[in-house]
Formats: C-alpha cells, structure tokens, sequence
C-alpha cells in the first residue's frame, strides 16, 4: 500500500505516489515531472541518512523552504510523546497526518502568514513523500532503542540502560559540584511469595512495586530494575535528608502494600542501602558501597534504611 497524506481540515485525501514510483525513471516522460521525482528522491534520500525523529522533521522543513514559503511547523506524534515546535505558529496553516499501511506516523502542522497557494500545496504534498519512509524509520529505531533499554515487566529501565546512563549522571553531578544520591533497594519476603504462590503472581507483585516506586521519586530521578527483585535508584541534586525522605517513602509504601487482590498471604517488605557520590566515585566505587549498606540492612533485619 502506497504511503498518503491527509488533509486533516477536510474530507479530502490525497493519495501520494507509491514507493516504487520514487525512483529515477529511464522511460521517457514529462520533464517536469521527472524533475519532481528527482526532487523527492533527492530529498529523500538526505533524510534517510538521519535517524533523530526531530532533526528529520527540522531538515525537511529547512530543505523545503525554496518551494513553500512558511513562517513556522508543528510536528506531533502522541505514540511516542514527540512534539516539536519551530518559528512562528499563528496563521494560515495546513495540517496533513502523515500515514503508511494505515499505521499514523504522526501529524505535521505547516504555518504561513498568508494563504497557501494552490500550487504551493500541491508542491507540499509531493514532498511530503519524501518524508514518509525516514519518518518511519526513525520512529521504528526509537521505538527500538527504547525497548532495549526497558525491563518488559515492570516498566523501568533496565540494568542495560543503568550501565549506559547512570554513570554519566554521577559524571556530571561531579563535574557541577551536584549532591546525587545512589539507592540500591531489595524486597524482603519475595522469594516465599514466589516458591508459595508461583513466578506469575510474583511478575504481579514485581510490577506493583515497580509503579510504586515510580509514584515516590521525581521525574528527574532515575530508577532501575537491576534484576530480579532487586532496583537501583540515582536521585539528583539530592543531600542525605532528602535521600532518606525518599527512600522512607519507598519503604512504608512497599510495606503498606496491599496483596489480598493477589490471592496472597505472604508480605512484601524492602531494605535499601544508600550513599552520596563522593568527589573521588565512579560508579562502581559508588554502587559498592550502597550495595554494601543494603547487606547490612538484610543482615540487621530487613525492611529498613542503611546509610553507608
């Protein structure tokens, strides 16, 4: 099914030229619309070379500016929560949602201060074909990259995208002269709900606490399954007493769970370990000592805070 583009302030839908067509052709034929065809080949063969959703929508839009004049553009795609937004956006607009094999690729916005021409939006949806497949592709890429770095089960990142960022988070609160705060955490009573009750109730409980621990810290922090039942926390710009205001939180939530929906009579509980970053830490110095607070938070008796 070819590629098309609709008119989202009418009724009209404008059906592009199917892929194959975006080819340089060796029949003989009209030269203007050979010319055209070269354009959107041309075109997009730069877009192709681009990965980044934005900077993709950005050089199409700088590329098309000789053929359509324009003061600003709106780019959305609510599937992934990309929205970008450049120059001026109040004035006579046409807006085309941009789809392939009826998957909504997302919708693009284009913004003149004076009306669009005829012309003018034929030659905008010509090019618009241009856009379709880099689009695409740089949306499967980032849907991609964001699954290799999410734990499937409870929604976090996961350890590979710990190892990945984490590390330059310490990095930079060093480099800033930030407080970061470093919480290793590990349930307390799990391994009974899962040799009593089965992996599948414990997946269950898994995915609880993982959204509540999502609901504690702040956007800005970063919280990982490093795997099993065991989580990893970077709170930036965060001293000792915020550190353990957090991690107090976490803890009486956990232990406030409620699991009789899960057909449950065990309890869920969690130790954590903390410590601050240190101007002479890595991460591995760093994560070595929260890990070592949270042994000695099991060690002490479980379901509580450990400062090392």
């Amino acid at each position: 099914m070819s590629p098309t583009t609709q008119l989202a302030k009418s009724e009209k839908s404008v059906a592009q030229m199917p892929a194959q067509v975006i080819a340089l052709d060796s029949r003989e034929g009209a030269p203007a619309n050979h010319d055209k065809y070269l354009r959107v080949l041309q075109l997009s063969d730069l877009l192709s070379r681009n990965l980044i959703v934005s900077q993709i929508i950005e050089t199409f839009m700088l590329e098309i500016a000789n053929d359509i004049e324009h003061c600003g553009f709106r780019f959305i795609c609510s599937d992934t929560d990309i929205s970008i937004e450049k120059g001026q956006c109040e004035g006579t607009s046409v807006n085309y949602r941009l789809t392939i094999q009826n998957r909504l690729l997302g919708e693009l916005t284009v913004v003149k201060q004076r009306s669009f021409k005829e012309q003018e939006l034929s030659d905008l949806e010509n090019l618009l074909c241009a856009l379709i497949y880099p689009l695409k592709n740089s949306l499967m890429y980032r849907i991609a990259l964001k699954s290799a770095y999410r734990d499937p089960l409870t929604g976090l990142n996961n350890r590979t995208s710990m190892e990945k960022y984490l590390p330059r988070e310490i990095d930079l609160a060093k480099r800033h002269k930030q407080s970061m705060a470093l919480m290793v955490m590990d349930l307390d009573g799990f391994k009974q709900i899962n040799d009593q009750h089965g992996h599948d109730i414990g997946d269950q409980v898994l995915r609880k606490v993982g959204q509540v621990i999502s609901q504690v810290i702040r956007n800005t922090d970063l919280v990982y399954r490093y795997g099993g039942d065991e989580f990893v926390g970077g709170l930036a710009q965060t001293d000792i007493h915020g550190a353990i205001d957090v991690c107090e939180r976490i803890r009486t939530s956990i232990d406030d769970l409620k699991l009789d929906n899960y057909d449950i009579s065990g309890h869920v509980q969690v130790s954590i370990g903390i410590t601050l970053v240190r101007e002479s830490d890595n991460f591995i110095s760093a994560f070595k000592r929260a890990d070592k607070a949270l042994y000695r938070a099991k060690v002490n008796g479980k379901n509580q805070i450990i400062i090392c």
